[in-house]
C-alpha cells in the first residue's frame, strides 16, 4: 500500500502536470470506484483544479467549487498523457482535462474517489497528526500511549495518533530510532519520543526525496522513481544480517503486520 511518501509524490508531481486544468469530461469504466456519488460526473466536470495536497494517505484535488478525495489503497496509480491514448489495462476512470488526461488504474478495484462540496464533509477527523506539523511533539505522544501495553509498532501503524505511516516505514523508523518495535509504549521515554519523531521526519523526508518505495506491484507513470527502496535498512530483509552490527534480523507479526527488526541495534 503506499504510504505517505508515495502519496506526497504523487501529489507533487500531479500538481507539477494538472494543477489549473479543467475537468472537461469523466469516464467511469468501473462506478464502485466512485464512493456514494451517483452524481459525481456532473458535480466534477467543467470545474478547474486550483490545488492538489495530501492528508494522511488521502489525496485532495481542491475545486472550484468542492473536493475530490481520492484514497489509493493497494495498488491504486495514476497515468497522465497530454493526447487521448488508448487506456492502460485496468484503467477504471479517466479524467479528461483541458490538455490532457489523467487515468485511474487500479489492478485490485479497492481505491475510492469521491466528491465533497464543503471541506467539513470530508470526514478525516478521525485522523490525527501530520508527522511534520509542530505540533508532533514527545509529549504529545507521551500523553497519545494512554494504553501502556500497545506495541510501538501497531502504534506507529495506528492512524489516529499520526497519520501516513504504514508497514514499510514503521520498520524504518524503529530501526533508525533504535528502540524495538516490540516495546511497549507506556515504557518509552520522553526522550525516546523526541527520537522517534526525529528519526521518523528523516525517514519520511529522504523517502520523499527519493520518490519513496516502489515495493511488490506499486508503481507510477509520474516519476515515482522508488529509489528509497534501495537503502531499506530491515523491511524485507527478515533473517539477513543486520546492516550496522551483522547480527540476524528477526521476523515477527505485529498486528498481523510482517515486521523486521534488530535484537540488538533495538533491545526493548
Amino acid at each position: 500500500m503506499p504510504e505517505l511518501p508515495e502519496v506526497e509524490t504523487v501529489v507533487l508531481v500531479l500538481k507539477e502536470t494538472i494543477l489549473n486544468q479543467t475537468i472537461e469530461d469523466v469516464s467511469v469504466y468501473w462506478p464502485r470506484i466512485i464512493y456514494e456519488n451517483p452524481d459525481f460526473k456532473d458535480q466534477v466536470i467543467h470545474q478547474k483544479i486550483m490545488d492538489i495536497t495530501r492528508r494522511g494517505k488521502y489525496i485532495i484535488m481542491h475545486l472550484e467549487n468542492g473536493f475530490i478525495l481520492i484514497h489509493l489503497r493497494m495498488e491504486g496509480r495514476f497515468y497522465y498523457s497530454t493526447q487521448s491514448n488508448d487506456l492502460h489495462k485496468h484503467s477504471h476512470l479517466v479524467f479528461h482535462l483541458s490538455e490532457g488526461q489523467l487515468e485511474y488504474n487500479d489492478t485490485r478495484k479497492f481505491g475510492r474517489i469521491r466528491y465533497v462540496k464543503d471541506e467539513k464533509d470530508m470526514a478525516l477527523d478521525h485522523l490525527g497528526l501530520e508527522p511534520f506539523d509542530g505540533m508532533l511533539t514527545a509529549q504529545y505522544l507521551k500523553k497519545q500511549s494512554l494504553s501502556k501495553k500497545t506495541l510501538l509498532k501497531a502504534f506507529l501503524l495506528n492512524q489516529s495518533p499520526i497519520v501516513g505511516i504504514g508497514n514499510i516505514y514503521a520498520d524504518e523508523i524503529c530501526f533508525d530510532a533504535k528502540l524495538s518495535p516490540l516495546k511497549p509504549i507506556g515504557s518509552i521515554t520522553l526522550k525516546q519520543w523526541n527520537q522517534l519523531i526525529i528519526s521518523m521526519r528523516l525517514i519520511l523526508s529522504q523517502a520523499i526525496e527519493n520518490g519513496g518505495s516502489t515495493i511488490r506491484s506499486y508503481t507510477s507513470s509520474l516519476g515515482v522513481s522508488g529509489r528509497f527502496q534501495m537503502t531499506l535498512q530491515v523491511y524485507g530483509r527478515g533473517k539477513e544480517n543486520c546492516l550496522v552490527c551483522q547480527s540476524p534480523l528477526k521476523k515477527v507479526k505485529i498486528s498481523q503486520r510482517t515486521t523486521v527488526y534488530c535484537p540488538h541495534c533495538q533491545r526493548i
